[in-house]
């Protein structure tokens, strides 16, 4: 029985208070940006960081045929002004505006797998005076189901066809 007593009156590691206190301090230190997920994390929904995703990789797509098509394109500043930074790079945007003339982003399932695709019709300058030869690229890539924006996912669960989103640059 002295054993007993002695342990009851030793501090405990856990307990009710503990656990209370321990996520109140680490929900303090996210929200700071301090903890194991930053700030961001715990405010973007995570919808928003999987359309970040999708956004990536056709602004990186994008930047690479806007440069291939135009040399004096610059690809990092394509790349920024695709995700929507085009004030900081006036020139590039408008740049950017004359030779992007559609694109568009679809989403598609075959044979049990996702697939995200990006078409682009692009025209370079031409000094010459006749019409700008129309280029047209297209690049593939497979997806998982989770990077795939809620609504895009339930329209590709109701219709059973690809979903195809237009594309365009951000102001």
């Amino acid at each position: 029985m002295a054993d007993d007593s002695t342990r009851s009156s030793e501090p405990q590691p856990g307990g009710c208070l503990f656990s209370i206190l321990n996520a109140l301090v680490r929900g303090i230190l996210n929200l700071l940006g301090l903890g194991v997920r930053g700030a961001r994390a715990t405010i973007i929904p995570p919808d928003a960081r999987y359309r970040e995703f999708v956004d990536a990789w056709v602004s990186e797509r994008l930047a690479a045929w806007l440069h291939e098509t135009r040399s004096e394109i610059d690809m990092d500043q394509a790349r920024l002004v695709l995700m929507g930074e085009a004030e900081r790079f006036p020139a590039q945007a408008a740049m950017l505006r004359q030779t992007l003339l559609d694109a568009k982003v679809t989403f598609s399932q075959r044979d049990g797998k996702q697939y995200l695709e990006i078409e682009a019709y692009m025209a370079p300058r031409q000094t010459n005076g006749r019409q700008p030869q129309v280029l047209r690229w297209r690049a593939e890539r497979e997806i998982a189901w989770p990077e795939i924006p809620d609504d895009v996912r339930e329209r590709l669960i109701r219709s059973r066809e690809p979903v195809t989103l237009g594309y365009a640059i951000p102001q």
